[in-house]
């Protein structure tokens, strides 16, 4: 029976065993990683390919926040949240005093407790208010194109 050292598994590639070939860490400071070539792991050898550079700001797993003061949204798109960004798209500044808060007012209905969504109603308001002028809007609609066609005729 061969008994072996509890260092040195089956599993473990002989030369790893070597002694001399020890295993070399990335270069960058906070990386742990094994190197993969030319001192560096593979995701940071493959930014230096990529951009001539190592890019930090890249790298996945990291959360940022909205630049824009008292945000702290994390859903940027180069360090803006998305209505910033927009705002920025836009208006090519900044809008605060635009911006819709959420929650600020109730509904306008009496007695109707939930958050303001749109034109001072609730969602559920604001929905049935939109539902009610779309019909009337399509029902008056289809009575002057009733009343076209009948004219049409009659000539």
């Amino acid at each position: 029976m061969d008994l072996q050292s509890p260092e040195q598994s089956d599993d473990e590639p002989a030369e790893a065993a070597l002694p001399g070939r020890q295993e070399k860490p990335c270069r960058v400071d906070s990386c742990k990683i094994r190197h993969y070539a030319k001192g560096y792991c593979k995701k940071h050898y493959t930014q230096i390919l990529r951009h001539g550079k190592l890019t930090p700001e890249r790298e996945r797993g990291v959360v940022r926040v909205c630049k824009v003061g008292g945000c702290g949204r994390t859903d940027t798109i180069a360090w803006y949240c998305r209505k910033h960004k927009r705002q920025l798209r836009v208006h090519g500044r900044l809008t605060p005093e635009r911006e819709h808060i959420m929650g600020r007012e109730g509904c306008r209905v009496a007695r109707c407790k939930e958050p303001h969504r749109a034109k001072g109603y609730c969602a559920k308001h604001y929905n049935r208010e939109r539902w009610r002028r779309l019909t009337e809007t399509r029902a008056k609609a289809r009575g002057k194109g009733a009343r076209s066609k009948r004219i049409a005729r009659k000539r």
